[in-house]
């Protein structure tokens, strides 16, 4: 899952907001006393200190949000309606993220169903504490795989 405060579009926004602002502060502090006077009331002055402040803002505020709130990465999946129940064989598991309930995992499987071949897949699902202790590498544990897409999984 990746954050948005890592897009580069983020770290470029707020790289050149400073690069404006550092930049303009600079020029201030160099150019003389009297050229500075009329550079403060200029429009290149505000141009650079507003623009640099808002992309700042929109780098690291704004547009965060934004891609947080298109992002699919933290939506559920639709339960599984129909399907069977199969054994499964745990060959790798790990923990994403602890919540105070549910903690997030993705698990490698080996889905065994009776009726055809077995087949890996790799699922992400929250699990509580008592679904997780089930977890152990080489474990069988029920799953339940969906009728209409056999890669469409849920942990019981």
């Amino acid at each position: 899952m990746r954050s948005s405060f890592n897009h580069p579009l983020t770290k470029l926004l707020t790289t050149v907001g400073i690069i404006m602002l550092f930049g303009n502060m600079i020029y201030t502090f160099v150019i003389s006393m009297e050229q500075r006077v009329d550079y403060i009331s200029s429009p290149l002055f505000k141009t650079l200190t507003y623009g640099g402040a808002a992309c700042i803002m929109a780098g690291a505020f704004l547009l965060p949000m934004i891609l947080n709130f298109f992002s699919f990465a933290g939506r559920k999946a639709a339960p599984i309606t129909s399907g069977q129940l199969v054994e499964a064989r745990v060959n790798k598991w790990k923990l994403l993220n602890k919540n105070s309930n549910n903690q997030r995992v993705v698990v490698e499987l080996t889905i065994l169903p009776p009726n055809r071949m077995g087949y890996d897949i790799t699922h992400k699902q929250e699990l509580n504490q008592t679904q997780i202790s089930k977890l152990q590498n080489g474990a069988m544990i029920q799953v339940l795989v969906s009728a209409a897409n056999p890669n469409n999984i849920q942990i019981q």
